[in-house]
């Protein structure tokens, strides 16, 4: 499968997966938080699911930027790459991919009702001719978080429930439109955007949760489930 990146863009999509895996890792903070007042299973799938996410994105970030920086370097010297650069590439991509796909299972896992105990899915990903096939199974995974977070948004409607659909929606468009990057370039660039305002978008919702959480842990106000109640999430 060809993808299609617009030559100013080299180096800025790394960018971007090292942006957002830092913004992952500020949501899995405050994430954590949440785990640490409620207690529940899902908070900790929640936590758990998108540290191994923003490591997988951390780890294929810097190691992109490096590839793109040795391809400027060897072209401007006339020189060949070696194909120690792209091994380790590629390598990189089977560790974001594992770690994606791990991510996604967790969260899809995570809005299953508690009572149900199910094996957790190991899936494997695969790169090159695989490619398709990851962003598929990745969208797959995610169209159940997008709808299960759709449904507690009309349920409880609230700017919370709103940015964590909107989150989903827009890490499951990122998938979406990358299998569509044979056709245009500015698809490549437009799905990298929905994945960092994906991210964004939950690490808004809990830090706007964030400040209720600390008065239920104290004990300050209320009761401290209800308080947990109104920063429901899931």
């Amino acid at each position: 499968m060809d993808v299609l990146i617009p030559t100013r863009f080299y180096g800025f999509d790394s960018v971007m997966y090292i942006a957002s895996a830092i913004i992952g890792f500020l949501v899995s903070y405050y994430a954590y938080k949440v785990f640490d007042v409620s207690g529940k299973r899902q908070h900790y799938l929640f936590y758990l699911s998108f540290v191994i996410l923003s490591m997988g994105l951390l780890t294929l970030g810097l190691s992109s930027l490096n590839t793109y920086i040795s391809y400027f370097v060897y072209n401007e010297s006339g020189a060949t790459p070696v194909d120690t650069i792209r091994y380790v590439d590629d390598f990189v991509y089977w560790i974001y991919y594992g770690c994606s796909i791990v991510a996604y299972a967790m969260l899809a896992f995570a809005y299953l009702p508690e009572k149900k105990e199910m094996l957790f899915p190991i899936l494997l990903p695969f790169w090159y001719t695989g490619f398709p096939y990851f962003n598929i199974v990745s969208f797959f995974l995610l169209s159940y978080t997008i709808f299960r977070s759709a449904l507690n948004f009309v349920d409880n409607k609230n700017l919370n429930t709103l940015f964590v659909m909107l989150a989903f929606a827009l890490i499951g468009s990122y998938h979406m439109l990358l299998f569509f990057t044979s056709y245009s370039k500015i698809i490549y660039v437009i799905a990298h955007f929905c994945l960092s305002l994906g991210f964004l978008s939950l690490l808004i919702m809990l830090v706007r949760i964030s400040n209720p959480l600390k008065l239920a842990k104290i004990g300050i106000g209320k009761a401290t489930k209800k308080k947990i109640g109104r920063v429901r999430i899931f």
